[in-house]
């Protein structure tokens, strides 16, 4: 006799956390994919994991920052050089999350006086709120002008901070505008070259975009680049998606490797049990089952080295202006313009 299938709904803050149009395109996706969507958990629980590792249980002891946090700002006077001399740079944060990545920017170009502006856009409204609250800590006299909103820059959201009127600089002069995917964070999606080509079409040729990512070296390569690793690594963050659509994580074990035709490391659920999780989809309601077996996709990362990098932006329409590597080398900061 077979083990006996597990009819789940997801939890009862499911509706408040995500869109009609959002549960759509999850159902879709676990049903066509087999993946869960990894920027749909940075809403509810997943949100509430990136606020806690930006909390210390000690308030006086400060976030420990990693490289992905701190190689802009090591970096930012080679940053302001793209720009012509004394003109002023407006930011553009897509997925600002705890904005540690971009603060220093910011300070270093409110030193110099040439901050024209602050932007940003996060699907999640609690990142938002997180992301408001450091920003007011940090910049308490200039905080309350920057423009923090909800949305998703994958699709039309991104004409409200790309397409909206520049603020004038220095002099009347228009400012340079970075627009800022930090924190690796374009490489998380099923197809981060769709998301580059989406961001450059609505890049004026006076925008910069600026990159921070983990690449492949070629050394120090964890050991399930070369065989699948079940129980981890992972992050808690990587499950948040099918904690909240009601599976139990007893009834899968996570397998973290990498996959050679597409260059990306994953996490991964394989499940133990059947599992049918029922959903309301607008008027209807949709099933998606899993088998003993069947795995679900619950985070990726394109893994490509240096050359790679360039190359697809190349093929994106965007010219490489500098490529920094940290003090880890495969953590590096790319800049760079549209092709005129």
């Amino acid at each position: 006799m077979g083990t006996r299938q597990h009819a789940v709904t997801p939890r009862e803050d499911f509706p408040r956390l995500y869109s009609a149009a959002q549960v759509a395109a999850l159902v879709d996706s676990l049903g066509h994919r087999a993946e869960f969507p990894y920027e749909l958990t940075y809403l509810g629980d997943g949100s509430e994991m990136w606020r806690e590792g930006e909390e210390q249980s000690d308030p006086a002891a400060a976030p420990r920052l990693g490289e992905l946090d701190t190689i802009i700002t090591r970096h930012a006077g080679q940053l302001l050089a793209l720009a012509p001399a004394s003109t002023a740079v407006e930011i553009v944060d897509l997925g600002p999350g705890t904005t540690r990545p971009i603060r220093g920017l910011i300070r270093h170009l409110l030193d110099a006086d040439r901050l024209a502006g602050y932007r940003a856009m996060d699907i999640s409204a609690e990142l938002l709120e997180l992301a408001r609250r450091n920003l007011r800590a940090d910049f308490p006299g200039h905080a309350e002008g920057f423009e923090l909103g909800q949305g998703d820059f994958t699709g039309p959201d991104l004409a409200r901070v790309l397409t909206a009127g520049r603020i004038s600089g220095h002099g009347g002069t228009d400012p340079v505008r970075f627009v800022v995917l930090a924190g690796a964070t374009v490489y998380n999606f099923a197809d981060p070259a769709e998301v580059l080509r989406h961001v450059r079409s609505a890049m004026s040729d006076r925008d910069v975009l600026l990159l921070t990512l983990r690449i492949d070296t070629g050394v120090d390569r964890p050991p399930f680049m070369d065989e699948v690793s079940v129980g981890g690594p992972y992050k808690p963050q990587q499950l948040a998606g099918l904690d909240l659509i009601g599976v139990d994580r007893s009834w899968y074990v996570t397998e973290t490797g990498f996959d050679r035709e597409r260059s990306e490391v994953f996490v991964r659920a394989r499940f133990l049990e059947p599992v049918a999780v029922t959903f309301d989809v607008g008027p209807d309601r949709r099933t998606v089952s899993f088998e003993p077996g069947d795995t679900v996709l619950v985070w990726r990362y394109l893994y490509q080295d240096s050359a790679a990098v360039a190359d697809q932006l190349t093929r994106c329409g965007l010219r490489v202006r500098l490529f920094e590597h940290g003090q880890d080398k495969q953590i590096v900061l790319v800049a760079a313009a549209p092709e005129r």
